[in-house]
C-alpha cells in the first residue's frame, strides 16, 4: 500500500499561512513563528516520507521492484526450460498466459519479453512477447489499433 503520511496539500497551507502572518503584521515584528515551525516540522516528515518510500522508476516501467523481479524470473524461466526451442517456449507462454486474469500482469510480461529480447538478441523473447501481448489485448490492456500497429509493423507495411 503506498499511503502518503504528509499531505502536500497541507504543506503548501502551513507555507501560505506563515507567509501571510509575516506579511500583515502591524507593527512589523515577526509573528510567524508557529506557522513557521508547522511547516518545518511537516516539510521534515515528507522528506523521510520520500526517502522511505521506494523508488520506482527507471529500470522497473512503472511497476514495484517486486512485480518487476517476478515478471523477469518468470520470462527467464521460460527460456531456460525451453533449451532453444521456440515451440516450446511458445507453449511454455501460453501456458502462463491463459492463467494471467491481470491484464497489467500480461503487458508488463510482455515488456519484459521485449526488454530481453533487445538485450540478449534472442528471437525467442520475441515470440515470448507475442503470446504476452495478446493476452494483454484479450484482456483489453492493448487497444485493437495498438495491436493492428504491432501486427503491420511485424509485417512490415
Amino acid at each position: 500500500m503506498n499511503k502518503k503520511f504528509v499531505d502536500l496539500t497541507d504543506l503548501y497551507y502551513f507555507w501560505f499561512k506563515y507567509q501571510i502572518s509575516n506579511k500583515y503584521s502591524l507593527l512589523k515584528e515577526y509573528k510567524g513563528e508557529r506557522p513557521k515551525k508547522q511547516f518545518e516540522l511537516m516539510l521534515e516528515c515528507k522528506q523521510i516520507e520520500l526517502e522511505l518510500m521506494p523508488k520506482h522508476t527507471g529500470d522497473y516501467n512503472g511497476q514495484t521492484k517486486a512485480e518487476y523481479t517476478k515478471n523477469y524470473t518468470r520470462v527467464r524461466d521460460i527460456f531456460t526450460k525451453c533449451a532453444g526451442d521456440e515451440e516450446k517456449a511458445i507453449r511454455l507462454a501460453r501456458t502462463q498466459a491463459i492463467r494471467i486474469t491481470d491484464e497489467h500482469k500480461a503487458i508488463n510480461r510482455a515488456m519484459v519479453a521485449r526488454q530481453l529480447e533487445r538485450v540478449e538478441n534472442e528471437p525467442i523473447y520475441e515470440s515470448v512477447f507475442e503470446v504476452f501481448f495478446q493476452r494483454a489485448y484479450e484482456l483489453g490492456m492493448v487497444t485493437k489499433q495498438d495491436y493492428r500497429d504491432y501486427q503491420l509493423e511485424k509485417l512490415g507495411i
